[in-house]
C-alpha cells in the first residue's frame, strides 16, 4: 500500500510525500526480507529525485535497487530500473552510460512478456545513439521498436515514427522524413496522444525549414507551440520556438526571430543544452545577416561549447562548419581545423549535403588564402569589443559547471598559445583531485600529471613542479563553489594572443562558479526542507518532537499551516493530542485569535448542546442568563473538540450543520448566527467502529476526517523519553523552586524500557 501511495504522490508531483511512503514501506519490507519490494521502493525514491531535478541523487537509489536484487531473477524489475536509470544519465549528459543502461534493460525486457517496455527501450536507445552519432545502429534500434509496436498496434508507434522522421531530417532525406512525420501525426491523433503529436509536428516544421519552405515551417511551428500550451509541455514549445525563430529569420524578420528566442529564454531552458545551443546558433545567423561577423563568431563559439558538453555529434559538427566558414581571413589555419573536424563527423554520419558544404567552404578558404599577400600580416591587437566578447562568452556559460569550464578551455585554445590544458577538481571535500576537462593530454597522461601535481601541493613543492613541467597553474576559487585548478602548458601560453593576462577572465570564471553553485544549492533543497528546518525548533513548551515519527507529524502540521481545513487528531490517551491542536493553531493565520478547548465528555450529555451552541436566558430550567456557547466564544479563532467520539448522537446533526454552513442556532433562538471558526477534533477511539455500530453519524465522520493526523504512542517514539524527562524536570524544578535535580542514566534506562500505557501523561506523573 505504501509503495502504491508513493507512486500516486510521485505522479501528483508530491515527491517529498512519495519518499515518505517509500521509506515507510522499506521499514516493513526489511523486516520481512522482501528484496523485490525493497527494489520497488528504491525505484520510487529514485524517480522522485529525478523528477525534482536531482538526477545525480536518483542514480544512487537506482543503483541500490539493482544491488538489492543481486543475482536473483527479476528481469522485469531490472529492466525498469536500467531503463529509467538511462533517463537520469540523459539529463546528466552522460550518454554512453545511458546507452549501456538501455542495452541492459532490453536484455531483461526481452526475457519477459512486457512488450511495451521493450518497445520504449529500443526507441530510447535509438534516440541516444542518434545523439552520439551512431546513426546506423540508431536506425536499427528504432526499426526494431517499430516492428514490436506494429505487432501490438500500440500508441507508441507515433513516437517511433517521429524518431525515424527526425533521423531522416538530420540526414537531409526530407521526402522520407516527411512521410514518417505525417504518419506519426496521424497515428498520434488517432490514438489521442497529444504529446507524440506535438513532437512530430515540431519535426515536420523542422523538415519544412530544411527544405526552404520557411512560411510553411513557421505556420507548423506556431501550431505546435499552441498545442504545447494546451497540454502544458514547455520543452517542446521551446523546441518549436526555435523553428519559428529561424523561419522568421530566413524570411528577413530579425525582430520576430528575437521575440521567439526571448520567449524561449523566459521559460528558463538552462538545463536543456539542445535549446541553449540552438539559441546561440540562431543568434549567430542573425548577426551574420546584420553584417556583424565578430558577434556571429562569438555565438558560434558558444554553440560549439554547448554541444560539446552535450555530446551531440551532429550539432557539434554544424558549429564547426559555421566557425570554419565565418572566421576572419587572418585565421585560415583555425578555420581549416574546424572544417576538418566538421567534415570527419558529417562523413561518419552520412550527411552528404553537409559533407559537400564543408568541401565548398574549404575550397573557398584556399582561394582566399592564395589571393592574400605572401607576407604575413602583423599581429593586430584585438579591439576592446573583441575582448569584451570573450568576457561575455564566459559570463553566459553558467548553465552548468562543465559548460563554464569547457568554454574557458575553448577560449584558451582559440585566443592563446596554450598547447595543453587541464582543469582539475576534487568533486568534494577530502577527495583526491581528478582531471575534469583535458585538452592535449591522453587520459593516462592527465591522471598522472594531476596526481603528481596534488603530491607537489601536499609537499609544498608546487613551484618546482610547475617549472619542471613547464606549467602555469591557476587556482580557481569562489566563496560558494568547490575550487578547481587550471594547468596550462607551456607557461608562455598563459596569456591572450595580444599579451593580455588571464586574470580578468579567470575572475569571471570564479564568479560564474559562484552563480552555478548557488543555483544548484537552491535546486537541491528538497521541498520538505522548509518544514523540517522549522520543525527543528520547538513549536511550544512541552512539545517534544525529536523522533522520526514526531518529526513526520510536525512536517504534516507545517504543510497545513496556511489552510483552514478541518483536522481530526487521533491517538491514545495521554499522547498529547491537545498539544498538537495548539501547535496547528499557533502556526495558522488565526494564531493571534482565541484557542478554545472543549472536552465532549466533561459535561453531562443533556447539557452538551447548550455548552457548545449557547442558549438564551429562560430557554430551559437553570438558564438564568444568555450564554454564547463554546463555538461562538471561539469566533475568529480555533475550537478544539476533544474526545469528539463521545458527543451525544442527538447533538451531532447540529455540529454537522455548523461545519457545513458555518452557522449555529443557540437553544431558544429562532434564527441561526454566522460564525467563523476553525475546528480541530480529537479522539482516542476508532470512530469507524462507532459509525458501524450507529453511535456516530457517518456524514459527520467524513466532515471531520478531512485531514487526519495520528499522534504516535510513546512506545513508538522511545527516543523522546530523555528530552521529555528533561523538560519536566526543569518545569517542576522551576515551579517548586528546586535546584540541581537530575536523573541518573540508570533511571533513564528504566524509564526507556517501560511500556507507558498512559503515554506522555503517565511519564509526566512519574517524573
Amino acid at each position: 500500500v505504501d509503495i502504491g501511495l508513493a507512486r500516486v504522490y510521485r505522479k501528483l508531483n508530491e515527491c517529498a510525500i512519495c519518499r515518505d511512503h517509500a521509506e515507510k514501506a522499506l521499514v516493513h519490507l526489511r523486516e520481512h526480507g522482501n528484496w523485490l519490494g525493497m527494489a520497488e521502493a528504491y525505484r520510487e525514491m529514485a524517480l522522485s529525485h529525478h523528477q525534482e531535478g536531482s538526477s545525480e541523487k536518483s542514480l544512487e537509489y537506482f543503483d541500490l535497487g539493482i544491488r538489492i536484487i543481486g543475482e536473483r531473477s527479476a528481469p522485469f524489475m531490472l529492466g525498469k530500473l536500467y531503463s529509467e536509470m538511462s533517463g537520469a544519465y540523459w539529463f546528466l549528459r552522460r550518454s554512453k552510460e545511458g546507452i549501456e543502461c538501455l542495452e541492459k534493460s532490453i536484455t531483461f525486457f526481452d526475457r519477459t512478456e512486457h512488450i511495451l517496455n521493450s518497445i520504449m527501450a529500443y526507441n530510447n536507445l535509438g534516440i541516444n545513439l542518434m545523439q552520439v552519432g551512431d546513426w546506423a545502429r540508431a536506425e536499427e534500434m528504432i526499426r526494431r521498436a517499430l516492428e514490436l509496436a506494429d505487432e501490438t498496434d500500440h500508441a507508441h508507434t507515433a513516437g517511433i515514427l517521429d524518431s525515424l522522421g527526425e533521423l531522416y531530417v538530420l540526414r537531409g532525406e526530407l521526402d522520407k522524413a516527411k512521410d514518417y512525420l505525417v504518419q506519426a501525426i496521424e497515428t498520434a491523433r488517432k490514438k489521442k496522444r497529444e504529446w507524440y503529436q506535438a513532437q512530430a509536428m515540431r519535426n515536420l516544421a523542422r523538415c519544412r525549414l530544411a527544405g526552404g519552405d520557411y512560411s510553411g515551417a513557421l505556420k507548423k511551428a506556431i501550431d505546435t507551440i499552441k498545442l504545447c500550451k494546451e497540454i502544458g509541455d514547455k520543452h517542446y514549445a521551446n523546441m518549436a520556438g526555435l523553428i519559428a525563430a529561424e523561419s522568421a529569420l530566413c524570411q528577413g524578420d530579425a525582430g520576430e526571430c528575437e521575440n521567439y528566442l526571448r520567449t524561449i529564454e523566459e521559460n528558463d531552458p538552462s538545463a536543456d543544452f539542445f535549446v541553449l545551443g540552438n539559441i546561440q546558433r540562431i543568434r549567430g545567423l542573425a548577426a551574420l545577416d546584420e553584417g556583424d561577423d565578430e558577434m556571429a563568431v562569438h555565438h558560434f563559439n558558444r554553440t560549439l561549447t554547448i554541444f560539446e558538453a552535450a555530446d551531440d555529434a551532429y550539432h557539434k559538427a554544424l558549429a564547426h562548419l559555421l566557425l570554419g566558414a565565418n572566421l576572419p581571413p587572418g585565421r585560415h589555419r583555425l578555420a581549416q581545423k574546424h572544417l576538418i573536424i566538421a567534415g570527419d563527423i558529417f562523413r561518419k554520419l552520412g550527411v552528404k549535403h553537409l559533407v559537400e558544404a564543408v568541401a565548398e567552404t574549404e575550397e573557398q578558404i584556399k582561394q582566399e588564402k592564395h589571393s592574400a599577400a605572401d607576407k604575413a600580416a602583423p599581429k593586430q591587437k584585438p579591439s576592446s569589443a573583441a575582448s569584451q566578447l570573450l568576457t561575455v562568452r564566459l559570463a553566459e556559460a553558467v548553465a552548468s559547471r562543465e559548460l563554464l569550464f569547457r568554454e574557458l578551455v575553448s577560449v584558451l585554445q582559440q585566443e592563446s598559445e596554450a598547447k595543453k590544458i587541464i582543469i582539475a577538481e576534487s568533486g568534494g571535500k577530502g577527495l583526491a583531485l581528478r582531471p575534469f576537462i583535458s585538452h592535449g593530454y591522453s587520459v593516462p597522461e592527465s591522471n598522472e600529471l594531476i596526481s603528481k601535481f596534488e603530491h607537489s601541493v601536499s609537499t609544498k613543492h608546487e613551484k618546482s613542479f610547475s617549472q619542471t613541467k613547464d606549467l602555469a597553474i591557476f587556482a580557481l576559487k569562489s566563496s560558494a563553489a568547490e575550487p578547481a585548478y587550471l594547468l596550462i602548458n607551456p607557461r608562455s601560453g598563459a596569456m591572450l594572443n595580444d599579451g593580455t593576462p588571464l586574470a580578468p577572465l579567470l575572475r569571471v570564471v570564479e564568479l560564474g562558479m559562484d552563480v552555478i553553485a548557488l543555483r544548484e544549492k537552491d535546486k537541491s533543497v528538497p521541498v520538505e526542507t522548509e518544514s523540517r528546518s522549522l520543525a527543528s525548533s520547538s513549536l511550544m513548551p512541552g512539545f517534544i518532537h525529536s523522533s522520526t515519527a514526531m518529526r513526520a507529524l510536525v512536517d504534516e502540521v507545517y504543510k497545513i499551516r496556511s489552510s483552514d481545513v478541518t483536522v481530526l487528531v487521533t491517538g491514545e490517551s495521554g499522547t498529547g493530542k491537545e498539544l498538537v491542536a495548539r501547535a496547528i493553531h499557533t502556526l495558522s493565520n488565526r494564531k493571534d485569535r482565541v484557542f478554545v478547548p472543549f472536552n465532549c465528555t466533561a459535561v453531562p450529555k443533556e447539557l452538551a448542546e447548550g455548552h457548545l451552541f449557547g442558549y438564551r436566558k429562560g430557554a430551559f430550567t437553570g438558564a438564568f442568563t444568555d450564554s454564547p456557547g463554546m463555538i461562538r466564544a471561539a469566533d475568529g479563532g480555533t475550537l478544539f473538540l476533544d474526545e469528539v467520539g463521545d458527543l451525544p448522537i442527538d447533538v451531532q446533526p447540529k455540529l454537522l450543520r455548523f461545519l457545513q454552513e458555518g452557522e449555529v442556532q443557540p437553544v431558544g433562538e429562532k434564527k441561526p448566527v454566522k460564525v467563523d471558526v476553525r475546528v480541530i477534533a480529537a479522539t482516542n477511539m476508532p470512530l469507524e467502529e462507532k459509525v458501524a455500530d450507529g453511535s456516530f453519524r457517518e456524514d459527520l465522520y467524513y466532515r471531520l476526517n478531512v485531514i487526519r493526523l495520528r499522534v504516535p504512542p510513546l512506545r513508538e517514539r522511545r527516543s523522546e523519553i530523555p528530552p521529555i524527562v528533561n523538560y519536566y524536570i526543569n518545569h517542576y524544578s522551576s515551579r517548586f523552586n528546586k535546584r540541581g535535580i537530575s536523573f541518573t542514566p540508570q533511571t533513564i534506562d528504566l524509564l526507556m524500557v517501560c511500556d507507558w500505557d498512559g503515554n506522555v501523561r503517565q511519564l509526566c506523573n512519574e517524573v
